[in-house]
């Protein structure tokens, strides 16, 4: 029984020896171990393709992150607080742009900056403005009846009741209502007068500011704008009584040391009478037509 056994188990080994080296056996494991190998070569090359679209698509939308919305993007320069100035007497004053300004009597300023420009506004009275060359950011001035506009130049602006004045002693600035019409470019030697009825160009000689050199220049204003501008500099207010302001539009230069006659002369230009009294300077209609 055991020797059989022995005989059976014998012929069973061949049997599998001879299976195991048929030939079509070992192709088909041969073939086999080649698609495993080439899956898994598969697999991995899936996987890295999407690793790198993975990646790409990162990097795309950082980029049009930053090409859609650069003005988000953070500013690491670091702007002056704004600047407001109010001038009893005559006063010169730097900007935090580097601007120079000298201001004035009665005078009121703000100035403020940002990466994009930089704006003042003349709120009141008189300036001449040196400004800061920087093409990078515009430097602004409103007045409330004039927009102007500025690289870097030299110029005064003249802020009074009803009209604004331009004078460009340097370089070029541009002049426009409120609204943006009417632009005009002014250059060295030229002066814009802005009011409600638009802007009108003429020229000037003058190598400073007339009030400077301590004259008030009055150009084609009516007897209200004329007596606010003398009482920046006079001690006690200069007043109308009774009288049609539209009816005159003065012209001329006054001495601002001298108000009390530079108002007799405006009196005598426009036929009125001329009261002083101690806390106040009137001009009325002449009584009696003298």
């Amino acid at each position: 029984m055991t020797e059989i056994n022995k005989n059976h188990d014998a012929g069973n080994d061949e049997i599998k020896q001879a299976i195991w080296d048929d030939p079509a056996l070992l192709e088909a494991l041969a073939e086999h171990e080649s698609h495993t190998t080439s899956r898994n070569a598969s697999r991995w090359a899936w996987l890295g393709g999407m690793a790198a679209c993975f990646c790409a698509g990162v990097i795309g939308w950082y980029v049009i992150q930053e090409q859609s919305f650069p003005d988000e993007m953070p500013v690491k320069v670091a702007y002056a607080s704004p600047q407001t100035f109010s001038s009893v007497d005559a006063q010169d004053v730097k900007l935090s742009d580097g601007s120079e300004v000298a201001m004035n009597r009665g005078a009121s300023l703000h100035f403020s900056e940002s990466a994009r420009n930089r704006q003042a506004k003349l709120t009141k009275g008189e300036a001449y403005f040196e400004v800061a060359r920087d093409e990078a950011r515009p430097f602004t001035i409103e007045t409330g009846n004039a927009n102007i506009q500025v690289l870097g130049t030299a110029f005064n602006v003249d802020k009074s009741l009803s009209q604004t004045q331009i004078d460009v002693f340097h370089g070029k600035v541009a002049v426009s209502m409120p609204d943006g019409s009417d632009r005009v470019e002014l250059i060295k030697g030229q002066r814009a007068s802005v009011t409600a009825r638009g802007i009108t160009v003429s020229a000037f000689t003058a190598t400073e500011p007339d009030w400077q050199a301590g004259w008030i220049d009055l150009n084609n204003v009516s007897l209200n704008d004329a007596l606010y501008q003398l009482n920046r500099y006079s001690n006690k207010p200069v007043v109308l009584q009774h009288v049609d302001d539209n009816a005159a539009h003065i012209s001329g230069r006054f001495k601002a040391a001298d108000i009390a006659g530079s108002a007799r002369l405006l009196a005598q230009m426009n036929g009125l009478a001329m009261h002083e009294y101690e806390d106040s300077i009137v001009l009325a209609k002449q009584e009696n037509g003298k």
